[in-house]
């Protein structure tokens, strides 16, 4: 075993030697990490094994994994219970395995974390960010924030053909958890090159009626079936989810605004489940075609409000879209143009005073989108990613506490 050192500096400046056993365990140079111990972390880790993570924390003292390059057939990072992460400026990489039935990992998977933040990351061919149930106790500390990161091709192929549903960002039974936020992050899925489903699905989660979750000013880009040409299709850009019989156990209390969702197939942002969910000044656009102009026929609606699983109106309730810019073609309807369904005919009853774009919408109208999210990047001095400009060298190993 490759045994290395933890470096614990405190605050007279004098430095402690702490044997790995005691504290984290690294399979040689470049090897997958364990931690065991609270403290920042930095290096280069690689898991070639489906079934092991590259990074696993197994402690609940505050750990910063931060400046880091991953690279794992399996999750990139994986937080046990109680988990208190800080995930800062890394660089992960999904490959594929030839194990059957099995897709790429996750950039990250926590259950029962008490705070989770991820920044300035850049995720590539991953399943990306699955976070499910909360281990927090409500203080404002307690929570999730995702800001600044980007990812290219959430996918959730197999190498032998199938598929596992993925997405971006997935909250699973998250339930009253104040002041999540998700902002500031660019997501780009590439056709024929990723297979997402909804690129964010809020699952029976929730904020508070306080602190509502905010999703707002993230880029979302794509999302296709496989083969992208294919007719069936059931993701999205956004969507609200969940089969909680309560209100308490459903998805509740969220607020969207300033997102752009561009080019995605079959659903823009739509709402299936909960109350008190409000969509609003977001840019929603899909010319229904792919780069080489061929159409895309798993499109529908770009915005809805549905009660998909049949809920009573003390679960499904106080929906609002409005006030948004919108340009979704589908060559099937006229809603409220030729070759537009903007709103879901049947299916948007809360939905008021969106900004309808004139037709056509087309490619170039989707390349305008990426140049305003450009600007607003610059106006607002926000750099998404990672800034690591090669990996780290092999057993680059510091932590400290």
């Amino acid at each position: 075993m490759f045994m290395l050192r933890l470096l614990a500096t405190v605050l007279t400046g004098a430095c402690l030697t702490i044997q790995s056993s005691q504290a984290f365990l690294s399979e040689g140079p470049n090897g997958p990490l364990v931690i065991r111990q609270g403290g920042t972390y930095s290096g280069t880790f690689i898991s070639t094994d489906a079934s092991r993570p590259c990074v696993r924390i197994l402690t609940r003292e505050p750990v910063l994994l931060r400046n880091s390059y991953l690279k794992g057939s399996g999750h990139l990072i994986e937080a046990a219970p109680g988990a208190w992460l800080t995930v800062e400026n890394c660089y992960g990489k999904g490959m594929l395995t030839q194990i059957p039935e099995t897709a790429r990992g996750h950039f990250l998977v926590a259950e029962g974390a008490r705070m989770l933040r991820i920044e300035h990351c850049t995720m590539e061919q991953t399943t990306g960010i699955y976070v499910l149930r909360w281990g927090g106790e409500g203080t404002p500390e307690e929570t999730l924030t995702v800001r600044y990161n980007r990812s290219r091709n959430i996918d959730g192929r197999y190498w032998n053909g199938g598929r596992t549903r993925a997405s971006w960002l997935s909250l699973d039974k998250v339930w009253h958890v104040p002041g999540i936020e998700i902002a500031w992050n660019q997501v780009i899925n590439e056709p024929d090159s990723s297979l997402v489903e909804d690129n964010i699905n809020f699952f029976n989660s929730s904020g508070t009626p306080e602190k509502p979750i905010r999703v707002h000013n993230n880029y979302i880009q794509g999302a296709y079936p496989y083969p992208a040409t294919s007719k069936e299709y059931s993701g999205s850009g956004i969507m609200m989810d969940g089969h909680g019989t309560t209100a308490e156990t459903t998805t509740a209390y969220v607020q969207a605004y300033g997102n752009q969702v561009i080019n995605t197939c079959n659903a823009g942002m739509s709402i299936a489940a909960g109350h008190d969910i409000r969509y609003f000044r977001n840019r929603v656009v899909h010319s229904a075609r792919l780069p080489d102009g061929r159409y895309l026929p798993s499109t529908f609606a770009g915005l809805a409000i549905f009660n998909h699983y049949n809920m009573d109106s003390s679960v499904f309730n106080r929906h609002s879209i409005d006030h948004n810019v919108v340009g979704y073609n589908n060559q099937n309807y006229s809603a409220p143009m030729p070759g537009r369904q903007d709103e879901h005919r049947h299916a948007c009853a809360s939905c008021t005073s969106q900004q309808h774009l004139p037709n056509p919408i087309t490619l170039r109208t989707e390349q305008l989108e990426w140049r305003l999210w450009k600007r607003k990047l610059r106006r607002h001095q926000v750099k998404v990613g990672a800034n690591l400009t090669r990996p780290l060298q092999p057993a680059n190993v510091l932590a400290r506490r």
